[in-house]
């Protein structure tokens, strides 16, 4: 089969499967008339072939990104797709189309039935399978810069790994070395990084027209289950009435931690800014493992999977290991990996609770369907990790946390862990409300406008919201991240514009796993009480009704079976400013 006729059978298995454009004529998988002469059973057996291949493919390429990951091995993605040529062929996309197309005509849908929901997410994941094959060279190419790069930095004596250079620099406390590891970093965007991610993106946009897709915008829209202009416009009224109160709080935070007004506020300064270094003294590394092991068991879990194995988690600190923690669902629910670079801080605490929400989610999935094992949008378990994350934004948390850590320095030999006060509570709770507002404008703000704009995308998306110049990309990313951070960027800083995309849209799944988040530890305490941290029935609804579908149920979905009203920005907004007005509780009365 030609590629012509390749993309005109996908572009009608795609269309006819589209929930956010108007059905085209004729029935998917058209374009091969003989699959259409297939008996239902034969059609069964092809689509449980791919399926098949599919997975089998899939857990080669984690098991190789894991050891990428952890240990800097070379990426060789592109070489792990050689001999499966045939899955990416006509056939096998006009085999999925006469599926769905045979699903549809007997009234099922992807929002009612779970075999057409999994049709729906097969497709998908086989059409970004060829995005990947045809681009995994440059993936390749791009995970080789990351891991071989290193920089020469004035008071170093050796060479510093590029993949050390975040860490660095929140870990320098002197502002003009931290501007000087930035430069040395935008250096390898600009020189090394950028270049590939720019013939990455040309060639991506190329396929995904081949493929049948109106644009890499209308893909993204499919697999991520949403309506993009809708979602910015959420998230402008979330941006609109928290405008003020983020302003306040990064004029605090900043002069607090940073000791300068925001004035003179640099990109460089982020990642000191997020270390919280008035608060690392209370969360050292070595208790970040301990620490979540003992919210676990508060609420009636632990480190086990569904199959009684354990999670895995890897925190060596090779130095070609990528700082960024990740989960690695290898085989769910049985071999989950969860690798870190712990330095100690907010941010490594808060990020291994991340990690261990996806872990938890994946290894707690017992569905029967590898589609919902492994595939679908990611919403809904950047959702969960985000709701274990989002646990030390709570005082009810963090004090049964300073009763952990008095626990440990009595029983461990030589521990002296400071302890929280009741201020240093208050505190960590303004920290965590300023970064869950500057995550929500960064994600759902500024990285759902500008990839909109990268993109290609139809003005009407960002209509009334953004009405500055497009034609300067660099320009663009350093003007709107510069407003939703609240202070300028350089065009030195925004040399980023290429290597802080996420790839498909990946930002709106962050973005609404933000608010998800915020919204089901409000429906835990509607339900459980405020202090559900302690309840072991917690882990049982999460286990049983939540996580046993795995990616099954999307967020929306999710919110609507714990009670809530739904996708509630504004419900988010108050309780923000309600941890923003704790006190502590009054000593009861002699």
């Amino acid at each position: 089969m030609t590629r012509t006729a390749i993309a005109a059978a996908l572009a009608a298995a795609v269309l006819g499967g589209s929930v956010h454009a108007a059905e085209p004529a004729g029935s998917p998988g058209g374009g091969d008339p003989a699959v259409a002469k297939l008996t239902d059973q034969e059609l069964a057996a092809k689509v449980d072939a791919i399926r098949g291949e599919m997975q089998s493919l899939n857990l080669v390429q984690a098991v190789l990104s894991w050891y990428t990951r952890t240990q800097g091995e070379p990426s060789i993605q592109a070489e792990s797709y050689k001999g499966h040529e045939a899955l990416y062929s006509g056939e096998s996309v006009a085999v999925l189309g006469e599926a769905i197309r045979r699903a549809k005509a007997k009234g099922a849908t992807k929002k009612t039935d779970d075999g057409a929901r999994a049709l729906d997410f097969l497709q998908t994941a086989l059409a970004l399978s060829v995005v990947d094959r045809e681009t995994a060279a440059f993936g390749d190419e791009r995970a080789d810069v990351e891991t071989t790069a290193t920089v020469t930095l004035p008071w170093e004596k050796d060479p510093v790994p590029y993949r050390n250079l975040q860490g660095m620099i929140s870990a320098e406390p002197d502002a003009a070395r931290r501007g000087r590891i930035q430069s040395a970093v935008a250096a390898v965007y600009r020189d090394q990084l950028n270049p590939i991610i720019e013939r990455k993106e040309a060639k991506t946009r190329q396929v995904v027209r081949d493929l049948g897709y109106e644009s890499y915008i209308d893909l993204s829209q499919r697999y991520r289950w949403m309506d993009l202009g809708d979602l910015i416009a959420q998230f402008d009224g979330l941006y609109k009435s928290t405008d003020a109160l983020y302003r306040q709080l990064l004029d605090t935070e900043v002069n607090k931690v940073l000791g300068i007004p925001v004035s003179k506020m640099r990109r460089a300064d982020i990642g000191r800014l997020g270390r919280a270094p008035h608060l690392e003294k209370f969360l050292p590394k070595e208790l970040m493992i301990p620490s979540f092991e003992y919210f676990l068991k508060g609420i009636g879990l632990d480190l086990t999977t569904a199959a009684g194995t354990q999670i895995q988690v890897d925190q060596a600190l090779h130095p070609k290991k990528e700082p960024r923690a990740a989960c690695f669902p290898i085989r769910v629910p049985g071999d989950i990996r969860v690798t870190v670079k712990p330095e100690g801080g907010v941010d490594d605490y808060k990020t291994f609770f991340h990690e261990g929400g996806h872990a938890l989610h994946f290894g707690w999935d017992t569905s029967r369907r590898w589609e919902f094992q492994q595939l679908g949008p990611s919403w809904s378990t950047e959702g969960w990790a985000e709701f274990f994350s989002h646990a030390w934004d709570d005082p009810l948390w963090l004090a049964r946390y300073r009763d952990f850590v008095k626990e440990w320095n009595r029983t461990q030999p030589g521990a002296n862990v400071p302890v929280m006060t009741d201020a240093d509570i208050a505190t960590m709770v303004r920290y965590r409300v300023f970064w869950n507002l500057y995550y929500a404008r960064r994600y759902g703000h500024a990285k759902l406008i500008y990839e909109a704009i990268l993109h290609d995308g139809n003005p009407k998306l960002w209509k009334g919201i953004w009405n500055e110049p497009r034609n300067d990309l660099q320009e663009v990313y350093r003007k709107l991240f510069g407003e939703a951070y609240g202070f300028e960027l350089t065009p030195e800083d925004a040399l980023r514009f290429r290597t802080d995309v996420d790839e498909f849209f990946y930002a709106a799944d962050y973005a609404r796993a933000y608010i998800m988040a915020d919204l089901m530890h409000e429906a835990m305490i509607q339900k459980f009480g405020a202090s559900w941290y302690t309840n072991s029935e917690v882990g049982k609804l999460l286990k049983t009704t939540y996580w046993a579908d795995g990616t099954k149920l999307q967020g929306d979905e999710i919110l609507k079976l714990a009670g809530l009203p739904g996708f509630d920005t504004e419900m988010v907004r108050r309780r923000w400013e309600r941890l923003l007005a704790w006190k502590p509780a009054a000593p009861p009365a002699s």
